[in-house]
C-alpha cells in the first residue's frame, strides 16, 4: 500500500493494527546519499564504521520507508503481509526547517528504480525527532497562552496609512453584511501582525482574522464575520484545533516508528545498518558520538533484530549461495535445496511474488521477509523441527540475533556489529600501511610485496594505502625485507593507528563534531559522550607529523610498550622478552660520538694484532670515554645492518 500525506491519516490506524498482529515486522530504507567524505575502510572496526556511517546519517534524508507486517494465517496455515511504503519529506512550520545533501549517483540510481521524486516532495509525509517534538509542543503551549495577553505594537509612520486603508474596508464589510468572508492580500509577515492587532481591538467582537496558506504557499488574512459570542468561541476552539493537527501532521511518520518500538517485536531488515541509523536518527533522537553508548541506545529501541545478509553469509547458506545481493538471495533460496514459503496478502494491503518492483522499500521489505521466512524453514528442517510458523526464541536463530552485517569488513574477519555483546577484535598483524610515490600503481605495490604471496590492496588517497597479506604468517618478514626500501615507507597498521589517535588535528575535529550534535532530550548519552570526547581531547599527545621515510627507523613515532599476545583462555599477558641487543662502542672525537668500526686492511682483511700499533693514539682517546658511555661492540656476526624495529607481537590490535 502506497501511504503519502494524504492518506497517512486515515492509514495510521490500518499500520498500527498491522503492527499489533505481526509475528515480526521487516525494514527497509531509501536514502539521499550514503556516505558523505572518507568512506569504510577494509579494515575499520565495527566503532570506525559506526562512526563513518553517522556522518552520512547526518548529512543525507531517508525519503522513503518501507513497512511488512507477516502474521500467520490459523486457517490457511500460511503467513500473510501487510505491506506499506511510505514517501517521507520533512516539512518547515511547524516542525524544523532541514538542510540536507543529495549525492548525484544515488538519485540517478533511484530515477533509474522509477521513484517518483515529484511525489515526495509535494507528497512526502514530514517526520521529527523527539527532542523537536518535545520542543515545539513546549512553544505551541506558549503560544496559546499568549492569545488572552494583549501586547501593543507602535505602527511606524510609514505603515500608518496602509493599516488605516484596510481597516476602512472591513468596516465597510462588517456594515454592509453582504459576505461573510472577505479576504486581504498583498502583506508582508510585519504588515499582518500590524493588523492582527489593529483589527482585533477594533472589531474584537465583529469578525475573526486568521491566516489562510494558499496552495502556492503564499499567506494572506482571512477575515470572517461573527453573528454571536458562542461562534466566535467556536472560532477559537478551532483555531487552537487546528494548530495541533498542523503539529501532529508534523510530528507524521515518527509516530510509525514509535509503533516498531514499543512494539518489542522482531524486526528484519537486510544489510540493515543504515536503515537503522537514520531510522533512530530521524525518529527518536539524535545519535551520540559514543559508540557503546549507541549500541545501549538501538537495542533498547529496537530489543530484537536480525539482519539476512548475516544470516546468509554464515553455514549453511554460505557454501550453497552465490551472492548475498537481496534479488540474488531470493533467486538462489527459491531453488533446491531451499524453497520460498507462501506469503499472501489481502486486495490492496501487500505484496505478492508476480510483482516486481525492485528498489521500492516496502517491495524490497517483503523479499527480505520472505527470504528470511525460507533460511529459517531451512535450518528448522535440518534440526527435524516442524515448518510453518516462525519463533523468534527459536535456539537456531539466537546465535544471529542483534547482530547487523559489516559489508566492507566481512571478509577481513569483522562481519558483524554485535548489540547485545562484545564485537570481533580480530588481529591485525597482517595488515601494513604503505607510504609509496604518487606515480605508482596497484601493480607497483604487488611487485614490491610479491615475495609474500597475495595481497589485498585498499587505496586511503594518491600516495598511501592498506596493505593485507593473505598468507598472514608472512607478516613478520615484511617489516625485515622492505624496511630499507629506497622509495617507499611501511608501517605496522597497530602503529599507523597509534599516530592517527595522537595527531591533535583529528582530535580537533572530533571534538567540533561533537559539538554539532544537540544535546536537548537526552542527557543522559549526552553528558556521557562528551566526557569521552573531553577526556580524549586532555589526554592527546603533541601532534606527530610524520613525514615520509624510507625506512622504519626514520619513522618519529614512538616505540610500541611491551607486546600484548593472547593465550588461549583469551587473557592478555606482557611479553617481556626483548630482541637481543646489537654490541655498540662509542668513541669521541672532535666532541661528537661515532660509532667504532672494525678496521680492515686494504686488502679487506680484518688487521692483525701486528696493526695494532698503528692506531694507539685513537686507543688513548678512546680511554678517555668516561666509562659510563661506553657499551659493547657490534656483534661482526651479525647478518644485516638494520635494526629491528618491532617484534610480530607487537603489532597485534
Amino acid at each position: 500500500m502506497e501511504v503519502t500525506r494524504k492518506n497517512f491519516k486515515d492509514t495510521l490506524p490500518l499500520v498500527a493494527e498491522s503492527i499489533d498482529k505481526a509475528d515480526f515486522l521487516v525494514i527497509d530504507a531509501e536514502f539521499t546519499g550514503l556516505i558523505n567524505g572518507r568512506d569504510v575502510t577494509l579494515f575499520s572496526t565495527p566503532e570506525e564504521y559506526y562512526l563513518t556511517v553517522l556522518k552520512g546519517c547526518s548529512d543525507f534524508l531517508l525519503i522513503q520507508f518501507g513497512l511488512c507486517a507477516f502474521y500467520w494465517d490459523q486457517e490457511e496455515n500460511h503467513y500473510m503481509n501487510d505491506a506499506y511504503n511510505f514517501y517521507l519529506f520533512p516539512r518547515g512550520r511547524p516542525g524544523p526547517e532541514k538542510m540536507f545533501l543529495c549525492q548525484s549517483s544515488s538519485l540517478d540510481f533511484l530515477s533509474a528504480q522509477g521513484f517518483d521524486f515529484n511525489k515526495l516532495i509535494k507528497e512526502g509525509i514530514s517526520y521529527m525527532s523527539e527532542p523537536d517534538e518535545t520542543r515545539i509542543r513546549e512553544f505551541l503551549h506558549e503560544k496559546q497562552k499568549s492569545y488572552n495577553r494583549e501586547s501593543k505594537i507602535t505602527i511606524p509612520d510609514e505603515n500608518k496609512e496602509q493599516i488605516e486603508d484596510i481597516c476602512a474596508k472591513v468596516r465597510k464589510f462588517v456594515d454592509e453584511k453582504k459576505d461573510n468572508e472577505m479576504e486581504v492580500d498583498r502583506c508582508n509577515a510585519f504588515i499582518r501582525r500590524l493588523l492582527f492587532q489593529e483589527l482585533g481591538s477594533r472589531f474584537k467582537n465583529e469578525i475573526v482574522v486568521e491566516t489562510k496558506v494558499l496552495e502556492n504557499k503564499n499567506r494572506i488574512l482571512k477575515v470572517t464575520r461573527v453573528t454571536s459570542e458562542s461562534d466566535r468561541r467556536n472560532h477559537d476552539m478551532m483555531k487552537v484545533e487546528r494548530e495541533w493537527e498542523e503539529f501532529e501532521e508534523a510530528v507524521g511518520f515518527a509516530r510509525v516508528a514509535r509503533m516498531i518500538s514499543m512494539s518489542e517485536k522482531l524486526v528484519i531488515g537486510h544489510n540493515m545498518l543504515l536503515d537503522l541509523v537514520h531510522t533512530l536518527n530521524h525518529f527518536f533522537q539524535p545519535l551520540p558520538l559514543d559508540y557503546k553508548t549507541f549500541k545501549e541506545f538501538a537495542h533498547c529501541m529496537f530489543p530484537k533484530l536480525l539482519d539476512t545478509k548475516y544470516m546468509s553469509s554464515l553455514s549453511p547458506f554460505k557454501e550453497k549461495v552465490n551472492s548475498s545481493v537481496l534479488p540474488h538471495l531470493l533467486t538462489s533460496l527459491s531453488e533446491p535445496p531451499f524453497s520460498l514459503p507462501k506469503a499472501e496478502s489481502k486486495e490492496g494491503r501487500g505484496y505478492n511474488r508476480a510483482e516486481d518492483k525492485q528498489h521500492e522499500a516496502g517491495y524490497d521489505a517483503y523479499v527480505t521477509g520472505l527470504c528470511f521466512l525460507a533460511m529459517h524453514n531451512h535450518l528448522a528442517s535440518m534440526r527435524g523441527e516442524p515448518l510453518g510458523r516462525a519463533n523468534s526464541d527459536a535456539p537456531w536463530l539466537k546465535p544471529i540475533l542483534n547482530k547487523v552485517y559489516l559489508a566492507k569488513t566481512a571478509h577481513q574477519d569483522s562481519p558483524y556489529m554485535n548489540f547485545t555483546g562484545a564485537d570481533p577484535n580480530p588481529p591485525r598483524d597482517h595488515v601494513f600501511h604503505l607510504t609509496f610515490p604518487k606515480e605508482w600503481t596497484r601493480n607497483d605495490i604487488s611487485q614490491l610485496f610479491s615475495p609474500f604471496g597475495a595481497i589485498i590492496v585498499q587505496f586511503i588517497d594518491d600516495t598511501s594505502a592498506m596493505v593485507a597479506l593473505q598468507r598472514r604468517e608472512q607478516a613478520r618478514d615484511v617489516t625485515r625485507l622492505l624496511a630499507g626500501h629506497a622509495r617507499a615507507s611501511i608501517l605496522p597498521f597497530a602503529r599507523y593507528k597509534s599516530s592517527i589517535k595522537a595527531n591533535n588535528k583529528d582530535q580537533g575535529d572530533f571534538k567540533r563534531d561533537f559539538a554539532t550534535i544537540p544535546n536537548a532530550y537526552a542527557p543522559e548519552y549526552i553528558s556521557r559522550a562528551r566526557a569521552v570526547a573531553s577526556s580524549a581531547l586532555r589526554s592527546s599527545p603533541e601532534k606527530v607529523s610524520r613525514p615520509r621515510a624510507n625506512s622504519l627507523s626514520s619513522s618519529p613515532i614512538k616505540p610500541a610498550p611491551p607486546a600484548r599476545k593472547r593465550t588461549s583462555s583469551g587473557v592478555f599477558q606482557v611479553d617481556d622478552a626483548e630482541p637481543p641487543k646489537k654490541k655498540v662502542e662509542l668513541t669521541r672525537s672532535n666532541s661528537d660520538i661515532t660509532r667504532k668500526k672494525p678496521e680492515v686492511a686494504p686488502n679487506g682483511r680484518r688487521k692483525t694484532d701486528s696493526d695494532a700499533s698503528k692506531g694507539k693514539e685513537k686507543e688513548k682517546e678512546s680511554e678517555k670515554v668516561p666509562e659510563k658511555r661506553i657499551v659493547e661492540k657490534f656483534d661482526s656476526e651479525a647478518k644485516s645492518n638494520c635494526v629491528s624495529a618491532f617484534k610480530e607481537s607487537d603489532s597485534w590490535d
